[in-house]
């Protein structure tokens, strides 16, 4: 299996050194080697390694972020899997059987006791669900990335189509919000709202859009215009 097509595997605050470790093992069952950690809970790397039995180049090359947003600065679609909570989001939940994800996007794991707080939610296009019982739905970090892993890998879901692959990178994402709120202060759009808030909205809007690159363009000129920025 190709592993240039898989998408990468953020695990987000994990709390057990062992559950880092067996997704990393989870991963390279399934071809996967893109591994970011999102400030882990120290000490974690001898434990980590111990459960990760034989994965451990995965480990070592792993990237570890200080949030969220910096680690899918570089990612296409961000896919959530924090269900409840991205339900009560609004945000749109899409079954695991039948995904597809390409090599430019990620797959985002939360806390083990918490999940993903709204705060990581807003950066993610959508939730994946994974089919468990309604009276039971909770699962363990690493069994649910081996699950993931497993749906994902050699292609069974097929690949992301064209559109998808050509969407605005979260940098560039970024890069649109910072000049949409130049506009709302030129405009004088929500001032009882603070600088967050109005871009908070806009991310949700344009995420949920899934603004491609030509119409980037369109949009970063259209604001610059109003703006005068250059």
């Amino acid at each position: 299996m190709g592993t240039c097509k898989l998408p990468a595997v953020v695990l987000v605050r994990p709390r057990n050194p062992n559950n880092i470790g067996a997704a990393a093992r989870a991963m390279a069952n399934f071809g996967f080697t893109d591994l970011r950690i999102v400030s882990p809970h120290p000490p974690v790397w001898e434990e980590a390694r111990t459960a990760a039995v034989g994965a451990d180049d995965i480990l070592a090359r792993a990237k570890v972020f200080p949030t969220l947003k910096e680690a899918v600065l570089d990612r296409r679609r961000v896919f959530a899997t924090s269900c409840m909570k991205a339900r009560r989001a609004g945000m749109p939940v899409l079954a695991l059987p039948g995904l597809r994800a390409g090599s430019r996007d990620a797959i985002v794991f939360g806390p083990e006791k918490t999940g993903l707080p709204a705060a990581d939610i807003e950066h993610c296009d959508a939730v994946i669900r994974i089919p468990t019982l309604e009276s039971f739905p909770s699962m363990n970090l690493a069994a649910a990335a081996a699950v993931v892993c497993y749906e994902l890998a050699g292609g069974r879901n097929g690949s992301a189509s064209a559109a998808e692959e050509s969407r605005l990178t979260t940098v560039d994402l970024e890069r649109l919000i910072e000049e949409a709120e130049r506009v709302f202060l030129r405009v004088g759009y929500r001032k009882a709202l603070t600088p967050e808030q109005r871009k908070s909205r806009a991310r949700r809007l344009l995420r949920r859009r899934g603004v491609q690159n030509d119409e980037a363009g369109f949009l970063f000129e259209l604001a610059r215009r109003i703006t005068g920025h250059e």
